[in-house]
């Protein structure tokens, strides 16, 4: 019996034994891990991420995460520290509800030689988050949302690792300029829905995606100049839905309306699309009302193009999108014709082309611009007329706004210019300011001095005299009949004929008198 109870317990000891090498599964719960630890996603936990994408290098946690008591377990605290270990994606924390950054920064791994790859802080009650901590330095994705942080300070030590940084859903109103200098592997950088007016200096701009969403006071001025840094290799979230202010010291603007964003990096898209020699920029924004169905007018920039003194002989082949301005002063051009034929002409309304060889306006019927123009600059070119009935249509239609210039020009004058072209120069006058500086081409005058009884007479020809001819002809017959008729009464009464009847020779018809 004793034999038996001992093979009993070496049993008993060996399924112990056995029990204690099989280690008990953890309940992991179906997820799904997306590259370098982006997006979690479980039966239990359902994550709603609303940025970066699932493969982007952003470490995201779920607020309901903060509320599950699943994080509260033994296996997931980590000893002197707030935060707790994640319980699907390894190296990561999730902190919640801090209300003092030391503990955070005070947290150590627990092995030394697998580093926190990710952090995810939540809730955090902190004024100032001083980023200079080494607890920094080797986090790949650093979160701080949903808190009420107010300024980020100091800058991130050398060789920092980190590739996302988001600060989202804070009052951050202040990010000192050197803060992300030592972030050379930065790929993401959401500082959206904060009170941020300018985007804080980053030295790696390439490939680099920022969210600036939800920044009311987010001037266009800061972000053009991003825009310039980074180029075409820099991305941002949702650029039409994503608004800045324009600023009115910046010298594109008048006003602060809100530009999306897409149009604001189409502008910085303009000197692609300029032509050769040119200069291209934005002039103004106006707001257009589109096909859309919510039929709320967009803002929409017009570009304004100089190709002044650059030798041109016609107009450029092509215009930049939204040209409404266009200036090729100075240069060689003859012709108009491009307003016609072209297509990247059709909304253009202010066309300054002085110092030209331009000779006619005829290029301009029926174009859009001779209908919708505001300025029409022809200082100084070849004009020999200038086509009242085709200026009078569209000033006489829609008069507001609409300015014409045609100083220097040497006109061919006659009696019509100072009959008509004159009075017409005067009548309109609050539309062609430099109306008394028009030439005549033929005489020395000012087109409005014009004399219309000097311009308007006739050259004389022998025609002028034929009343004068039939008028001395009628009185010479007169007084022939008269002398014919005194002549025979003084015969009759007298029996001689008076001078010079008496005098001429007898004919030989006389002698019908005689009897």
């Amino acid at each position: 019996k004793q034999q038996m109870d001992l093979r009993l317990v070496f049993v008993f000891t060996l399924v112990c034994m056995m029990d204690a090498r099989i280690p008990e599964e953890p309940a992991v719960p179906n997820q799904m891990v997306t590259t370098e630890s982006t997006v979690t996603a479980s039966t239990q936990v359902t994550p709603d991420p609303q940025y970066p994408p699932q493969n982007g290098p952003c470490f995201y946690a779920a607020p309901e995460m903060c509320l599950s008591p699943q994080i509260d377990e033994q296996k997931y605290q980590i000893p002197n520290c707030e935060c707790r270990l994640h319980p699907a994606i390894p190296q990561s924390l999730i902190c919640c509800n801090v209300t003092n950054l030391t503990n955070i920064t005070s947290c150590q791994e627990p092995d030394p030689t697998e580093h926190w790859k990710n952090i995810h802080v939540r809730n955090a009650s902190l004024d100032e988050l001083d980023i200079s901590n080494g607890f920094w330095k080797l986090f790949e994705s650093i979160s701080i949302t949903d808190g009420t942080l107010k300024r980020i300070t100091r800058e991130f030590t050398k060789f920092s690792a980190t590739k996302c940084f988001n600060v989202s859903n804070n009052t951050i109103n202040e990010i000192q300029p050197r803060v992300f200098k030592n972030l050379m592997q930065l790929q993401v950088l959401d500082i959206s829905y904060n009170n941020l007016s300018t985007i804080p200096n980053i030295n790696k701009l390439t490939n680099l995606t920022i969210d600036i969403r939800g920044n009311k006071d987010m001037l266009c001025k800061s972000v053009s100049e991003t825009i310039d840094r980074g180029g075409l290799e820099l991305n941002f979230v949702e650029p039409d839905k994503t608004y800045c202010l324009t600023n009115q010291t910046f010298n594109w603007f008048n006003s602060t309306d809100s530009v999306p964003l897409r149009q604001l990096y189409r502008m910085k898209q303009l000197q692609s699309e300029c032509p050769q020699d040119c200069k291209c920029e934005v002039e103004r924004m106006n707001y257009e009302q589109q096909n859309d169905e919510d039929g709320v007018p967009l803002l929409i920039f017009s570009a304004k193009v100089d190709c002044s003194n650059r030798h041109l002989t016609e107009l450029p082949q092509k215009l930049p999108t939204n040209t409404y301005s266009l200036n090729v002063s100075c240069n060689n051009i003859t012709s108009l014709s491009a307003l016609n034929d072209n297509p990247t002409y059709q909304q253009i309304i202010r066309l300054y082309a002085d110092h030209n060889q331009i000779s006619s306006l005829l290029d301009l019927e029926g174009t859009t611009f001779i209908e919708e123009f505001e300025v029409l600059s022809l200082r100084k070119n070849k004009l020999k007329s200038i086509p009242i009935y085709l200026l009078s249509n569209t000033l006489d239609k829609n008069p507001r706004g609409k300015m014409l210039y045609f100083e220097g020009n040497k006109l061919h004058c006659d009696c019509n210019s100072a009959k008509i072209l004159r009075l017409w120069l005067l009548a309109r006058q609050n539309h062609i300011k430099d109306w008394d500086q028009i030439l005549c081409e033929n005489m020395p005058q000012i087109v409005v001095d014009l004399s219309e009884m000097k311009l308007c007479q006739s050259q004389h020809d022998w025609t002028d005299y034929i009343y004068y001819l039939i008028a001395a002809e009628i009185f010479l017959l007169g007084a022939l009949v008269f002398k014919v008729s005194y002549d025979y009464w003084v015969f009759k009464t007298a029996g001689y004929l008076p001078w010079p009847a008496s005098k001429m020779p007898k004919l030989p018809c006389d002698w019908l008198c005689e009897s």
